[in-house]
């Protein structure tokens, strides 16, 4: 395995940085629905399991930055399994949410809504793997690591958009500058971007504009009935 380099504080820092806004964000839409909202046992197990990695890998980040290499490969099937508990509780909770005629996610239906969880899912469970099959590779897999929490914040950076700061549209200003922040890091590291911070920013740019483009389609409609 390629050598470590103890002296790294930005990937702990930016996982905390993920994780705050995921406490912060689910945390302001709990208080704004009022005491008497009570989420479903499926939500509030995907609430645990989602937090449960994200502690994670906040954890594995300081293994390495301690160096404690072991450890951070021991934990490693923990993480995978729960990587594969947030895919699935995920579905389950947007086929619940899809049932809600209500539910609406930036103007769109209870169908179009479907798109924004369905490519969190999807680009969180692909940066992830990309992580995890470059794991020998240490530059790529700490960033990876990284960034598959920032595919996954879109809820949570948009309740505090709604919820703490009054203002929707910087949910999207907030996802950008966290993303900017990793070949800003590059630059200052390494005198230019590692292709993992070029690869998470282009596929969160790539689906953001599907989501916009796709969400209120026939077509959409139809993949939404097939698999949800």
């Amino acid at each position: 395995m390629a050598r470590y380099t103890r002296a790294e504080a930005f990937f702990p820092i930016m996982t905390l940085v993920v994780l705050g806004f995921i406490i912060l964000g689910f945390g302001s839409a709990m208080a704004a629905r009022g005491s008497g909202y009570v989420p479903t046992p499926a939500l509030i197990l995907h609430g645990v399991v989602t937090l449960a990695w994200f502690t994670l890998t906040l954890v594995q980040a300081l293994l390495i930055r301690r160096a404690n290499f072991t450890l951070h490969r021991a934990l490693g099937s923990v993480s995978i399994t729960l990587v594969l508990g947030i895919v699935v509780l995920g579905y389950l909770t947007t086929a619940r949410a899809v049932t809600n005629l209500e539910w609406s996610i930036a103007g769109f239906d209870n169908i179009g809504s479907a798109i924004f969880p369905f490519f969190d899912i999807l680009t969180f469970a692909i940066v992830y793997a990309v992580g995890v099959a470059t794991r020998r590779d240490a530059a790529a897999h700490k960033r990876l690591m990284t960034l598959a929490g920032v595919m996954m914040m879109d809820p949570a950076v948009a309740r505090v958009a709604i919820f703490v700061l009054g203002a929707p549209p910087l949910a999207l200003v907030l996802e950008v500058a966290i993303l900017l922040a990793f070949p800003i890091y590059d630059w200052r590291t390494r005198g230019r971007p590692h292709w993992a911070s070029v690869f998470g920013i282009v596929l969160f740019l790539a689906c953001f504009a599907l989501r916009m483009a796709l969400g209120g389609t026939d077509a959409w409609a139809g993949f939404v009935a097939a698999v949800f």
